[in-house]
Order: C-alpha cells, then structure tokens, then sequence
C-alpha cells in the first residue's frame, strides 16, 4: 500500500475501496446474525391487501387468514399449532406445574356457584375439589336435604355442558340453557323440579331472560337466528320474545327487536327486557358496550300487545350505570355529577334524574360501585381503587346507612341471593389471604350458618406480602400497582422473576384483591406478580375509564410501560426477568406495550387478544363494540384504532419478547385469526432467538376449556413458558 506525506497527515491512496467493501460486507453479515430466526416457523403466504382510510393507506398481508373454511388456512392453523406443541411438549416440569395446580386444589373448600333463593329453596351449583366441572343442586331451608337436579357429565354421553339457569318465584321450575364447550350459545329446556325431569318445552339457539315476574309458566327469552355466533349476522337484530310453557315456540311474541322498534334499537344491541315482582312497568333495556346504557320502560299491561308503547327512562347523557325498582320508587346509580358515581332516588310514575334525591354519593377517595337489592334493602360496596373495599346496607324504609362489619381484617365483598329475602352472603377476600363466605341478614345485622359459608386453609401462605403501590405514568397520572410476593425470596437486585398483568377496558376491574392459588407455583419460585390497574378500567371511576378509550386509549399500554419501569428501576426484577399477561380486550395493552418497549420484556402472553383492532369492527362481535373501540367510518375514530393496532406497528428487524398468543378456534368474542395474524406478523418480523408461538385451542373458544383439567393444561403451558424464558434451570431443555 503505497503512502503520500501532505501537511504533516499520512494519507491512503491504495485499496481504500477494499476497506470501505468489507465494512459493507461486515455490517450486512451483522444484519443477517441479527435478523436470523433460530425457529423454522410453518411458512405464510404474504398476499397483501391495502385499504384507504382517509387518504391513509394500510396494507394488510394476512387478510387471507380471516377465510375459516378455506382449508389452506385450516391446514396453516394445524401446522402453528403442531409447531408450538412441539416446543412446549419438550419443555421439562410442565407436568409438575399441572400437578401443582390440582394439589392446590384439593386445599379448597368446595366452590358454590349460588343461583337464587326463591320459596325457601336454594338453588345453587356446587364442584368439588375433585370434580371437573359444577353440578346443579337445590335444598329446602338451610338444613333440607341437597338434591342433585342436574349434572351436566351425564346429559349426553361423552360430551360435558355449560349450563346457566333462572329460577322461578315459586321454586317449581328452572329455565337452564345448555351449550357445548366454548359456544356460549344452544338451547333452553324446562326443568320440573319437583320430577327432575325436563319438560317438553326446547327453546333453540337462544340465550335465557328470566320469569315473568311472579308467574312460573311465563318465560322471557332471546333468540338468534343460529347457533353459530362467529358469523356476524347471527348476532344481529337479537329478539326479545315472551314464552308460554306448554305453547308452541311459533306463537312466542315479540317483546323487542331493531326490526320492529327501529327508532329505540340497532341491529347489533342486545335488547334486554325486565319484568319486575309487584311492578306495574316493564323495562326495555338498549345493550352493548356503553357503560350507560338507554333505557325505556312502558306500563305492564302493554306486555302481550302487539306493539308496547316504550317510553325514554334514561339515555346515555344522563350516566346511568344500573337501576332498581322498590314499589314505585326508582334508583339510579349514576356518574352524572359525580365522576365516582352517586346513588341517587325518584318517583318512577314521573321519573326526573335532574331533581332525583341524593342517597349516597362518591367522594374523592372513594367511589360507589356494585349495587343489589332485597327486600327491604338496598346493598352496595364502597371502595378505593378496588383495592380497599366495603360494604353498606340502605333501609329502603328509614333511608338508614349503615356500613357492614366482619369478624375479620379484609376487603369485604357480597352477593345478594334474592329481591324476596334479606339474606346476603358476604365474602372477605385479599391478595394474601383466603377467600372466606358468610351468611348475613339486613334485618337482624346477624350472622348466622349458612349452606355456602367456606374457609379453606392453603400451606405456604405465611411468607407472602403485599404492596399497593402508586407509580408515575408518562404524563405524571399515579397508576395504583399491586405487587405479591414471597418475602423470603425476594432479593430486590434484579435477579426475580416477576409476571404482570393488567386489562384497561370498558371501565370494568378484574384484578381485585384475592388469593389466587394458581399462581402457586409462581410465588414458591419467588415469582414477584404484579397487577397493572391502568387507565381504561373502572379502578378510579368513570374518568379513569374514559381517560383510556379511545383517543385517549395510549395512556393504557403507556401506563403498564410504567408499572415495568418501576419495577426494574426499583430492581424487583430486570427486564430479562419480566413477563406481562392479559385477555381479550387486554390483547391491545400487551401487542402495543412490547412495540412501543420491546426492551423492557422478555415474556408476553396474550390470550385470545385483541390485536388487530382495525379488523375487530368486521368480525361477528365487532359491531357491538365499536361504542367502546370506535370505527374505521369516522377519521377520528380510525386514528385511534390505528393507534391501537398492534399488527400496525411492528417493525422489521426489531428483537421482540418472546410470545405464547393463544386464539380460541370457536371464539365468538375475538374471532381466532385477530390473534393468528398478529402472530404470523411477529413471526415475519421479530428477530432474535425469542420464539413466537401461536397456541390453538380447538376444544374451547373465548373462555378457554370448561373442565378442571383443561384450564389447569393452559395454565401449566403458559407457566412453562414464562420460567423457560426468564431463565429457570428446572424448565429448560
């Protein structure tokens, strides 16, 4: 190589080129070491599609995954599901998670599903310890003999039903609805309950309403047109219809629907219809996934008229949550006013929630939630954040407020048996202490022993604690975390493993205070769990839910980045130790907070997410969520939906979390290929050795299976997953 000596500064004249060359080569070999893929995952057809919103192309490359009956994508669903079962059957000691599961199990005591108290019968289901699914039962008086009405293993041989069932005011008969695994959807019989037997009556493809007030031979129902509630137009104009046992089903009448009240409905509400005891008004109810829902209610005698002259109750503006009828009294729980809701009370002959009496209201701590009635009660919980929880009793009589006391420290939860009786069962639960049930009566303000009151004792409680923790967010919003833990395995240097979970959507609260003993076998491995109630929940009231849709639907992935930051900042754990969880609508959260901060993960596992909202309005449960989510037909509202796509924002060449995403074949609330999408995306794009596994559940659909056994399986596989990749020896292979 030959040099040149100009100014003082050596300079190359020769084979410059070369040296340029091989950094080319040596940054385009680097490219392919980190694109490369240690997963041969089942090849996908790239076959794009690109639509036009508003001047905004988006191109979607696996729109032909949506065609459930093309058999190439039968044959690519089987070959991703073959693919991850033959990585996860290889992985050691996910037995030994399974067996953990059912060993906790047998610690419980025996679960009680309560039905109705109605004639001094109790009506219920129950499962034991040992027992896959829950049986029906009833007794008379709280030491009658317990009868075994229904057991939904032997109704058909070799096939196991969901069931769900009304009772009627007199206890003679029960409305059950029976639907196979994952369907959410079958028939309605009769049951006679002093026979056992079912009545000839046979209702199809509906979903029970109740009985008719006082009558036990009037029945309210809802009718589709088949069984199939993953084809869209089959939830479409859902019919409100009046039954008379012993009739036939042709000469059922309408109540409602959007066809015959168009002007009150929409082809894709739910029409709810409620007949009241000792109530001269019916009420119409307008469902779907508006937390205020519109309301008409029309004179009793208008039942079995050919058309009901329904009148406005109540409509979205006025922020009604739920209703409840005492004589002629009306009462209202609403956030009008109150953004943590108020209980409020009117004359339901002239009804005027303007001038409506305040019973009792939200303060800013504290927010007003759950409400049942009895008999001469009104009952409702108290809490902050969901986390501290109480419970009150209203006399309906005196207007007296009095607050519900236990023996014992916890949250304390109830459920209201009947409008007949003044009998409540209050629960007392929290993040390390077993559930336990207690019998309850307004009245006396006694307790008393009671067929459901249950305590069970479960080994290895003694070391966990917990935290409730206040975190910043992106834009200074304090996000409440809850952490649990193992104290005498928590290191705070990094080295734990931590799991969370968050949901943030339709202002609802699913991650409460409560024992959960399948997480068992994470917390003996020092497992930090967490619990993300971020913005798009109902955790902090109605404007914490509203300051996570939408528009404003970032703040909720934003808000769990938050949880992960301090928790690594904090060094409960590191962000290859961490995994985050969710479901459903909850499939938003966790597909953007691992585009938005592929860094801070090394696990996601989304179940039967929602991760292709851009789509969800075409599926067969989309319409009725575009209140929540919004819809592509108006630009605002397509921005935020393409602001939550997850598919949308991954990027080429980016390492990713290792992923488990599961999709229910028979989902009729997120259609199977939303998931399956995103996954055959991540797979194309994601570089690194952290798999993308898409997990097929052919047996069940949005809820995951209905047996013991099979909920246990999941749990096991999405178990595994985690302690493989967050590093435990006793899972690798």
């Amino acid at each position: 190589m030959k040099k040149l000596i100009k100014n003082g500064r050596i300079i190359l004249t020769s084979c410059w080129f070369l040296i340029v060359f091989f950094a080319v080569i040596s940054l385009l070999l680097m490219s392919i070491v980190i694109n490369a893929q240690t997963y041969k995952y089942p090849t996908t057809p790239v076959r794009p599609v690109t639509d036009d919103y508003f001047g905004v192309k988006v191109t979607d490359n696996y729109r032909w995954l949506e065609n459930q009956n093309d058999s190439e994508v039968q044959d690519w669903l089987k070959s991703q599901s073959e693919f991850t079962n033959s990585i996860l059957d290889k992985l050691p000691n996910r037995q030994t998670i399974f067996n953990e599961l059912k060993n906790n199990q047998t610690y419980s005591a025996p679960q009680f599903f309560p039905v109705a108290k109605t004639a001094d019968k109790y009506f219920y289901g129950k499962q034991l310890p040992n027992e896959q699914v829950q049986k029906l039962y009833y007794r008379t008086g709280l030491n009658g003999k317990e009868i075994l009405l229904f057991d939904p293993e032997k109704y058909v041989e070799g096939k196991i039903f969901e069931f769900s069932s009304r009772v009627s005011s007199d206890g003679t008969k029960l409305l059950i609805s029976l639907y196979g695994a994952g369907t959410e959807l079958g028939d309605l019989k009769i049951l006679d309950v002093q026979t056992g037997k079912f009545l000839p009556d046979t209702i199809k493809h509906s979903r029970p309403g109740s009985f008719v007030g006082e009558s036990n031979t009037e029945i309210i129902y809802y009718e589709y047109k088949n069984y199939d509630l993953r084809v869209s137009e089959n939830r479409q104009n859902v019919t409100a219809k009046l039954h008379i046992i012993g009739t036939p089903v042709e000469s059922d009448i309408i109540l409602a629907n959007s066809e015959k009240y168009p002007d009150l409905l929409q082809p894709s509400d739910f029409p709810s219809v409620g007949v009241i005891n000792d109530c001269p008004y019916i009420f119409l109810s307008r469902i779907n996934t508006e937390s205020f829902r519109t309301r008409y209610y029309a004179p009793r005698s208008d039942l079995k008229k050919s058309r009901i002259n329904w009148k406005l109750l109540t409509d979205k503006e006025d922020q009604v949550k739920d209703y409840f009828v005492h004589g002629k009294d009306i009462y209202f729980l609403t956030s009008k006013g109150n953004p943590n809701f108020k209980l409020v009370k009117t004359d339901l002959d002239t009804p005027d929630l303007a001038s409506a009496k305040t019973i009792f209201g939200g303060s800013s701590e504290w927010k007003v939630d759950y409400v049942a009635k009895t008999k001469d009660f009104l009952v409702f919980t108290k809490s902050k954040y969901d986390l501290i929880v109480r419970s009150i009793a209203f006399e309906l009589s005196t207007e007296q407020l009095s607050e519900i006391n236990v023996p014992i420290k916890g949250n304390v939860y109830f459920d209201s048996l009947s409008e007949d009786y003044n009998e409540i069962l209050l629960v007392t639960a929290g993040w390390t202490s077993p559930e336990r049930v207690w019998s309850y009566n307004l009245k006396s303000k006694k307790f008393f022993k009671g067929i459901y009151d249950s305590t069970f004792e479960v080994p290895g409680l003694e070391n966990l604690v917990f935290e409730e923790l206040e975190v910043p967010s992106h834009d200074g919003v304090l996000v409440p975390l809850s952490l649990v833990y193992d104290k005498t395995r928590l290191k705070k240097d990094g080295s734990n493993a931590a799991f969370m979970e968050g949901y943030g959507a339709y202002g609802r609260t699913p991650l409460v205070p409560a024992i959960r003993t399948e997480t068992l076998p994470l917390l003996k491995r020092g497992v930090v769990l967490a619990y993300a109630h971020v913005r798009g929940g109902g955790e902090k009231g109605i404007e914490w839910y509203l300051s996570g849709k939408k528009s404003t639907k970032p703040n909720t992935w934003k808000d769990l980045n938050a949880c992960a930051e301090y928790l690594v900042k904090n060094k409960y754990t590191s962000p290859q130790k961490l995994g985050i969880i969710s479901s459903s609508a909850g499939g938003i959260m966790i597909g953007r907070a691992i585009t938005e901060r592929p860094d801070l993960y090394k696990v996601a596992i989304a179940r039967v997410g929602l991760m292709n909202t851009l789509r969800m309005e075409f599926s067969s449960n989309g319409p009725a969520n575009v209140p929540e989510f919004g819809t592509v037909g108006i630009e605002s509202e397509f921005k935020s939906l393409l602001e939550m796509d997850s598919i949308y924002h991954i990027k080429n060449g980016i390492q990713y979390p290792a992923q488990l995403i599961t999709a229910g074949i028979n989902d009729p609330r997120v259609a199977y290929y939303i998931p399956a999408k995103f996954a055959a995306t991540m797979q194309a794009n994601s570089s690194g050795d952290s798999p993308v596994l898409l997990d097929i559940n052919y047996k069940a659909g949005h809820f995951g299976g209905i047996t013991q056994d099979e909920q246990f399986e999941q749990t096991a596989k999405e178990y595994a997953f985690f302690l493989w990749q967050t590093g435990y020896s006793e899972f690798q292979n």
